[in-house]
């Protein structure tokens, strides 16, 4: 493609999905530059009754995802993906260093495996190495069955989506976050991934992930409550999930926001805390910089007066910029972007 140019690439599908929506970006690299082509969020077609959450998309529903992506201004089929996280599992541990020439990986993997209790041959990992703390030389495991990743590459190439890689939620939710900002490389920050049925806590030191706190709450249970409590439709539910109730400012509108945000805000303030409280015992030399908000909810007032009321901490929305630009200015668009970090954190690995 000629619009591309020499020095251009253009990046697989961020495709971010749940029990909920369809999440995709598209981005452009060019030098060091990303450069926003195309953005969707749409639903997920089958029910919210007949659905398993943790569940990959059926055949049928991912020909007709790639269809939209198609209309809405996706170029190509190669795709990027996070896989439902109920079946990973995090692990810390100590391992000579890579530059060691040790079998890291192999020695990981039977850490982990006996953690587990499978056999090493049956789950893939992602490691990295945690920075230092005083002699300690720790190391990072994210695992997933290899079944599971397997499964999912058949599934997709059946529909005609090719996976151009299968990546670690943790690692797309930072790399959005903190996409176009200057972190220093001691300063340790929060990001609070808010999702359908299931949270995550990512912390970084710099720019590496060092802790990772998976919260079994998510903003289904907003949606539960104004379905089943207080009756209200799909469309109006989806509403109040999404904060478009702040639009109006009756006191009863208010109180409905309130009644239905506070339980879920006040239990993920109190995994951040800890998680928080935990890194921050770890690290005890590194100053604390900001919690980044993503995913559903993030200028949910709610959320910020918890996280405020608990931690005392500078909150701002993980939204990268050149979503910003192009969905625009004021809460409802920060909330789009937002709800795309995890998906432009995939679309941003253009080494795929």
């Amino acid at each position: 493609m000629a619009m591309l140019g020499t020095k251009s690439k253009l990046s697989s599908i961020g495709l971010d999905v749940d029990a909920h929506e369809f999440r995709a970006v598209q981005l452009m690299e060019s030098g060091d530059e990303l450069r926003l082509i195309a953005s969707a969020i749409f639903p997920r077609r089958e029910s919210h009754e007949t659905r398993d959450p943790d569940a990959l998309p059926s055949v049928d529903e991912l020909e007709w995802a790639t269809a939209i992506l198609g209309r809405r201004g996706f170029v190509g089929t190669n795709a990027s993906i996070t896989l439902p996280t109920a079946q990973c599992s995090s692990h810390i541990f100590e391992l000579p260093p890579a530059s060691s020439g040790a079998p890291v990986e192999q020695l990981a993997k039977i850490e982990v495996a006996r953690s587990r209790k499978c056999a090493p041959t049956e789950i893939e990992l992602g490691l990295w190495e945690l920075p230092a703390k005083g002699r300690t030389q720790e190391t990072l495991a994210v695992a997933f069955p290899k079944a599971l990743i397997d499964h999912a590459m058949e599934r997709y190439d059946e529909s005609g989506l090719t996976l151009a890689g299968i990546d670690l939620l943790e690692l797309a939710v930072s790399r959005g976050a903190h996409a176009g900002s200057a972190i220093a490389d001691n300063e340790i920050n929060a990001t609070l991934h808010v999702g359908w049925t299931c949270s995550l806590a990512v912390l970084t030191l710099g720019k590496t992930v060092i802790y990772v706190r998976r919260i079994e709450h998510g903003v289904d249970s907003v949606w539960q409550a104004a379905r089943e409590r207080y009756k209200l439709s799909e469309q109006s539910a989806d509403a109040v999930v999404e904060g478009r109730y702040r639009q109006d400012c009756s006191k009863g509108s208010a109180r409905l926001m309130r009644a239905t945000w506070t339980k879920l805000a006040a239990s993920l303030a109190a995994e951040l805390d800890v998680a928080v409280a935990y890194v921050s015992h770890s690290f005890r030399m590194a100053p604390f910089g900001k919690i980044h908000l993503s995913g559903y909810g993030s200028t949910n007032p709610m959320i910020d007066e918890h996280i405020d009321k608990l931690l005392g901490i500078p909150i701002e929305c993980a939204a990268p910029p050149s979503l910003m630009g192009a969905l625009g200015q004021g809460p409802q668009a920060w909330a789009m972007a937002s709800r795309l970090s995890a998906a432009y954190g995939l679309a941003a690995r253009v080494d795929q």
